[in-house]
């Protein structure tokens, strides 16, 4: 925050610097050639200070849309969990390229926490023109870190899982109650990672569970409810 305070002081200065040095090339009558190295000096300190705040000049921002939970059974055993899709928008307000590296969903309810994290990219169209159930036809390919352009937008779906060995958030089973979807993303112009979406709490119950082991699947969507 100190450098983006401080941008406006230091363009202002390049700019009082600039003025001095070529009034005082006037006032000498120099030379074409010392003109040629002055304005030669005079962009290379451009440059070195462009790339000094390149990240506040071009800055990355990225920011998400998440408006759903997809429930999204799964072809094999489930280990007593939910494998959960989740249709992100990712879009770049700044100017600048960057990477998200990572993200993670945390899920409460009654005190539990259970972590997520996205295992694979899904093809929803397939998903949906098929039997609505995870398997190796509509998963396109692991979850990797991808980078965004400036004003860039990109949408995906991403499956993702429980983890069953996380020491903090330790595996456990899904039971009725309200429950809370936390979204946290790490990119390369961040440190620790930040909340940057979150649903509900939203009801899940007895009898959506059951139909999910049954091999139904749910849309959780605050703005329109639930749909099968």
């Amino acid at each position: 925050m100190s450098n983006v305070k401080s941008m406006p002081k230091i363009i202002v200065a390049l700019f009082v610097a600039s003025v001095l040095v070529i009034s005082g090339l006037l006032v000498v009558d120099a030379s074409i050639a010392q003109y040629v190295a002055v304005l030669i000096s005079l962009l290379a300190l451009v440059v070195s200070i462009v790339s000094a705040f390149k990240e506040d000049i071009f800055p990355f921002q990225p920011v998400v849309l998440l408006d759903e939970i997809i429930l999204a059974p799964t072809s094999g055993p489930s280990h007593d969990s939910l494998a959960l899709v989740l249709p992100i928008t990712f879009m770049n307000k700044g100017n600048g390229a960057g990477v998200v590296h990572m993200l993670a969903l945390r899920v409460e309810c009654d005190g539990v926490v259970k972590m997520y994290t996205p295992l694979a990219q899904v093809d929803f169209q397939k998903y949906l023109s098929g039997i609505r159930k995870l398997h190796g036809e509509n998963i396109v390919g692991s979850f990797n870190a991808f980078s965004l352009d400036g004003k860039e937008t990109q949408k995906k779906h991403l499956l993702f899982s429980q983890e069953e060995r996380a020491e903090k958030y330790p595996f456990s089973t899904w039971k009725e109650g309200n429950y809370t979807f936390r979204l946290f993303l790490n990119h390369s112009n961040g440190g620790r990672a930040t909340e940057v979406a979150t649903l509900g709490p939203m009801q899940i119950t007895g009898e959506m569970l059951l139909n999910y082991a049954n091999g139904t699947g749910l849309s959780l969507c605050p703005s329109r409810g639930i749909s099968v």
